[in-house]
């Protein structure tokens, strides 16, 4: 099926969300959060180990089994590497392990699509976390993201070589790029070329407004988006995963079976 009908097809979503549905586990049906800013002080997430541990405790009450946290690396704004990241990390991992010794944490990043990210991916420099993809093969997930303001420049060239050095790609919360909203195929070229495509609950919840809300449902509805995250940077993201939780939307998507969260290994 092309791109356009794969876009077209599916229940409309409607302008506003919905939470009329029956509130699932959310956590259980998703298994793994994939993309947040858990790590303390280390971007514009959370600030302390408490605010950490406040996080990590509302995902283990939703019934999440593990996280991948991702805080950002970008070289103009939060010029982070494994180095600076790793001691606030294991600070945190020994914190929740205590806590929660069956809840899994892996360290990874969140790219910003630059030359330094290019850089990263030459010099086979990356954060990045495990999983098995629909044919049970392990691979290598590597979270990036675009800028929010214009098409990014270049990226088919640095997504190939991202993928030439054995990673698979894992796009950010796709419904933010508005220059996209009108050409959806562009998307769906990503999830085409092997991209594993998320939104985020908080834009499923309308926290971003109408047009937010409808491509994320629009991405769920199709089947192009292969994961639900929270990008929580506090306890407000939290919220909308108790939101979504009522979602039919999100719901039917669920019912589909393809959640790549749960495929993710620690």
């Amino acid at each position: 099926m092309g791109w356009w009908k794969r876009f077209r097809s599916g229940t409309k979503p409607p302008a506003l969300p919905a939470f009329d549905g029956p509130e699932i586990a959310l956590g259980e049906a998703l298994a793994v959060d994939v993309h947040s800013h858990i790590v303390p002080g280390v971007d514009d997430g959370s600030a302390n180990m408490e605010q950490s541990l406040e996080l990590i405790e509302r995902l283990v009450g939703l019934g999440y089994s593990g996280a991948v946290l991702t805080p950002h690396i970008h070289s103009d704004i939060y010029p982070n590497s494994k180095h600076t990241l790793q001691p606030a990390f294991d600070a945190l991992q020994a914190r929740v392990a205590e806590r929660w010794p069956q809840f899994s944490l892996a360290l990874a990043a969140e790219y910003f699509l630059d030359e330094h990210f290019a850089d990263c991916i030459a010099s086979n420099d990356l954060l990045y976390f495990h999983a098995t993809d629909e044919n049970g093969l392990a691979v290598k997930c590597v979270l990036f993201e675009f800028g929010f303001h214009e098409p990014p420049m270049n990226h088919e060239q640095v997504i190939f070589d991202l993928q030439m050095a054995g990673y698979t790609g894992v796009l950010a919360h796709a419904e933010r790029y508005p220059y996209w909203h009108r050409h959806p195929e562009e998307v769906q070229k990503l999830a085409d070329r092997g991209i594993w495509v998320t939104v985020n609950a908080a834009s499923l919840a309308g926290a971003y407004g109408p047009e937010m809300y409808r491509v994320a449902s629009r991405l769920l509805e199709n089947g192009t988006a292969k994961m639900i995250c929270s990008d929580a940077h506090g306890t407000r993201h939290m919220d909308s995963l108790k939101a979504i939780a009522k979602s039919p939307i999100v719901h039917r998507w669920i019912e589909q079976g393809d959640a790549r969260s749960r495929a993710v290994t620690f």
